[in-house]
């Protein structure tokens, strides 16, 4: 590591795991004489060894880019990485399939509920049930019903407490198809690796967009459960991934506003007079950041890498009644004495396709799925939208020497599509560049 740093493990609960890490990280804040401190936090993982990698690459390509940061040389930055069980989502290792023997669909469907169905009783289950999901309908019912008890029956982002005249709620909650419809509808919508953010085809190859004789592109062929069996098995992965998304989506509320939000005043509070706070989070990291920094009086930066939650998070009014995203406080308090940063693009797949199959849920509009114009759109994929402090036009992510003019209190969407090629694909020395560029401002 080219710069002090500790580490803090944070329970699925939010509640620091080891005060000694806490500690440790507190008196290295202090004794660093670091001019910024900059906190964190991964996304979708299998386990602490991940993170830690994500951090060593990243810390990396800071150390190399550091040169050409302006202002760079006469700061001095000291590290906290933030550590948390996640659970994996698909990425592009798995979306890019599509068309794979059963057997191999089956074999790909239980080692994924091996790692991301923690209960072991629950995933005994499951697994059970997967010879018997292609041929039967009751088998796919008690499949969803599984994965439907280890969604949260209200999701708890933790954002802010309620604050009167100016209404926060959750952007994003889970569609009332996940949680209520049958099997089949949510089987055919949420889809397997491979949608396209089109229309499901039939077995036949037409787009199916029937209701009983009445057209709905929403769903597609949800509603006239026009299933190719052969591509259940792939079906149910989807509809684990998606479960398994607002399971993370919850959690990572409980780390942000539980371990991270307490720890984040000590290291403020340890620092010199005049020390700078940063956070950097990745996928749902960022959420639990985002969930942190709007109970932190005073930040300096906070960057977005590949944010796995809504583009209106931060939106004032974003629903047409006058409710804005639940954290809208970070930027409508002026708690943020720097820049914004949101790195997106097309090319993240795993952001997009989980907000494709919410719309399909949702039966939104079939066109655009997921995209900035569907009420259900990724933050890493489309930018922050019906945000007031969003710099217009938007900005591009530039190589290592660029030259950015960020704003204090203000929001950059850097798109991202010429040096992020996927949804994990966030610590090169582009991202890098702007992280530090943020940091130095």
């Amino acid at each position: 590591m080219h710069f002090p740093y500790a580490e803090v493990e944070i329970r699925s609960t939010g509640a620091i795991h080891d005060d000694a890490q806490r500690r440790a990280a507190v008196d290295l804040v202090a004794s660093s004489g670091a001019t910024d401190v900059l906190v964190l936090c991964h996304g979708w993982n299998n386990d602490i060894p991940q993170a830690r990698r994500l951090y060593q690459r990243l810390t990396d390509s800071l150390a190399a880019v550091r040169p050409a940061v302006p202002g760079a040389a006469s700061r001095t930055l000291a590290v906290v990485g933030a550590l948390w069980p996640s659970i994996r989502w698909s990425d592009e290792d798995e979306v890019a399939g599509g068309g794979v023997a059963v057997g191999d669909e089956a074999t790909a469907l239980i080692g994924a509920i091996a790692t991301r169905v923690e209960d072991p009783a629950r995933a005994a289950l499951l697994t059970r049930l997967v010879p018997r999901l292609t041929d039967s309908a009751e088998a796919r019912q008690q499949f969803l019903d599984a994965l439907r008890e280890q969604i949260p029956p209200q999701p708890s982002p933790g954002g802010t407490e309620p604050s009167p005249g100016a209404p926060e709620v959750d952007e994003d909650p889970p569609p009332a198809a996940l949680l209520h419809g049958d099997a089949e509808t949510v089987f055919q919508a949420v889809g397997g690796p491979d949608v396209d953010f089109g229309l499901p085809e039939r077995a036949g190859g037409a787009a199916d967009t029937t209701t009983g004789g009445v057209a709905d592109p929403a769903v597609g062929g949800a509603a006239g459960f026009g299933f190719d069996l052969d591509s259940v098995l792939a079906k149910a992965r989807g509809v684990l991934n998606m479960t398994t998304y607002y399971t993370m989506k919850d959690r990572a509320g409980k780390v942000g506003s539980g371990g991270i939000a307490a720890l984040l005043p000590e290291l403020a509070g340890a620092s010199a007079p005049g020390v700078r706070l940063h956070l950097a989070g990745h996928s749902f990291g960022a959420r639990a950041l985002a969930a942190a920094a709007v109970r932190q009086p005073r930040l300096h930066s906070y960057t977005l890498m590949q944010g796995a939650f809504s583009h209106h998070a931060f939106a004032v009014d974003f629903n047409g009644r006058g409710e804005n995203g639940l954290f809208r406080p970070l930027l409508a308090d002026r708690r943020l004495a720097g820049p914004m940063l949101v790195t997106h693009t097309v090319n993240d797949r795993a952001v997009g396709l989980a907000y494709a199959a919410a719309s399909r849920l949702a039966r939104q509009a079939g066109a655009g799925l997921g995209d900035a114009d569907d009420p259900y759109g990724g933050i890493g994929r489309n930018g922050a939208l019906k945000t007031p402090e969003v710099i217009q036009p938007g900005v591009e992510l530039l190589d290592v020497g660029g030259g950015y003019q960020f704003q204090p209190g203000r929001v950059f969407n850097l798109k991202a599509d010429r040096f992020i090629s996927s949804h994990g694909d966030v610590s090169g020395q582009q991202v890098a560049y702007a992280l530090y560029c943020a940091i130095s401002s």
